[in-house]
């Protein structure tokens, strides 16, 4: 069996983190910006906002699990 190939993965330029999904980088989250504590206002704000972001949005997702949404 052929072992699976891992894949660095760096952001790209202004973003903070990435991670590979579905053999896809994804970078997301705006680089500096520093994540709300939970049932902060911030927090509170970003996870009503990034609800409505409709499509596939595997970035939304990666963003909105960090932010505890």
């Amino acid at each position: 069996m052929p072992a699976k190939k891992k894949t660095s993965c760096t952001p790209r330029k202004g973003k903070a983190k990435c991670k590979v999904v579905n053999g896809k980088k994804v970078s997301y989250g705006q680089k500096g910006v520093k994540v709300g504590k939970v049932g902060s206002k911030r927090q509170k704000a970003y996870c009503k906002r990034s609800a409505k972001i409709k499509g596939s949005g595997a970035a939304n997702k990666l963003a909105r699990k960090r932010w505890k949404c």
